[in-house]
């Protein structure tokens, strides 16, 4: 009787076999895979203090904040990304500002960081971008792209830069946007 159990068992499994192999030279196994690129949206909460602000990748914050700096510059950066490479791509930046003198801009650019915070531009916005003072937060839209692969490391991070070129009395805030209806301070990734 074990015998009998036994050689059925080789059977099935000499059966699969063989039809895993007529596969490979008779069929084709296809599909379609969507890759989404990320979002980065503004998070705002202290990343490692002082300047850097954390940058989320596909996680909205969960309420509205509001960032002042004094002209100087400000980063929001990602986490670890853990990656080797990133494709060549447009950053369009959404993001909510004002500020106090109708003279003051900023410049944006999207960066690469190390572990150590070691800055590397990946593209800079070509002009500055003129903020309107008023008390009421707009939405400024400006982009730049790559140009090429961006090669990374395991520990490599992205972060966006505004820093103000205005007069010395300049002051500048950032919000999440969270209370929007046109969405929230991010910077959506195009593949080109």
């Amino acid at each position: 009787m074990n015998k009998k159990i036994a050689s059925i068992l080789v059977g099935i499994l000499l059966i699969g076999v063989m039809s895993a192999s007529l596969l490979t030279y008779f069929g084709q196994i296809t599909g379609s895979v969507e890759v989404k690129a990320p979002v980065f949206y503004l998070d705002g909460n202290h990343s490692d203090g002082g300047v850097y602000h954390k940058l989320s990748i596909d996680e909205i914050s969960s309420e509205e904040q509001i960032y002042f700096w004094n002209g100087g510059r400000i980063i929001f950066k990602t986490e670890d990304l853990g990656v080797d490479n990133f494709y060549s791509a447009t950053f369009n930046m959404k993001v909510w500002m004002k500020t106090n003198n109708s003279g003051n801009s900023i410049q944006a650019r999207f960066l690469k960081l190390d572990e150590d915070n070691h800055e590397e531009i990946i593209c800079e916005v070509a002009s500055p971008i003129s903020i309107g003072a008023t008390d009421n937060f707009w939405k400024y839209e400006f982009s730049c792209s790559s140009s090429g692969e961006i090669d990374l490391s395991q520990y490599d991070r992205m972060g966006l830069e505004l820093r103000g070129n205005g007069n010395s009395s300049q002051e500048y805030w950032i919000s999440t946007g969270h209370s929007y209806t046109d969405g929230y301070s991010r910077i959506e990734v195009t593949a080109i």
